[in-house]
């Protein structure tokens, strides 16, 4: 009799080699895609304010038609927020209420309608220089003409403009911020 010869066992799986090379290619790629994938991020954050900040005048727009005028939107001054440079400068984020004295400050008995925060580190400016907005009974700015905001984070950019008669737009593109 004749001794069978076995066939060879087959090994199923990757050598070391083969699972270094796949993880380089995989280091490259990931490093030539992260620069864009961080732009769309900067773009994804401001869109995401500029959608904020329109539903919020949107809001304000239709409480103070609702209620026949005295609602403010003005710059908030959130709790442990210290990005905000100056008047014009709404980065920590805005507050509406029921402006009862038509001062244009929150005092302790006017009504807090609502609070918009954009994501941090955005930069959130007013052209106008304007701490508060107040809009009349008809949703308009009062004794203001139109405004606008600009957004920016890095090289990503957006404006919201605001007309006297309280048309809302926003655009993109060529902003310098």
């Amino acid at each position: 009799m004749q001794a069978r010869s076995r066939a060879p066992i087959r090994m199923r799986g990757l050598t070391l080699l083969e699972l270094l090379v796949a993880g380089c290619v995989l280091a490259v790629l990931v490093a030539i895609a992260a620069p864009s994938f961080a732009a769309i991020s900067d773009r994804w954050k401001v869109r995401d304010a500029v959608d904020t900040l329109t539903s919020s005048l949107y809001t304000a727009r239709a409480e103070a038609f609702k209620r026949g005028g005295r609602v403010t939107l003005a710059r908030a001054d959130l709790e442990g927020c210290t990005s905000a440079k100056g008047v014009s400068h709404w980065d920590c984020g805005w507050a509406a209420f029921v402006d009862e004295n038509g001062n244009g400050k929150r005092d302790e008995t006017d009504e807090l309608l609502f609070v918009g925060q954009p994501p941090a580190g955005l930069e959130v400016v007013q052209t106008s220089n304007l701490g508060a907005l107040r809009f009349d009974a008809w949703g308009e700015l009062a004794g203001l003409g139109a405004l606008s905001f600009k957004v920016c984070l890095r090289a990503a950019a957006s404006s919201v403009s605001i007309s006297a008669g309280g048309r809302i737009r926003t655009a993109t593109g060529d902003i310098r911020c």
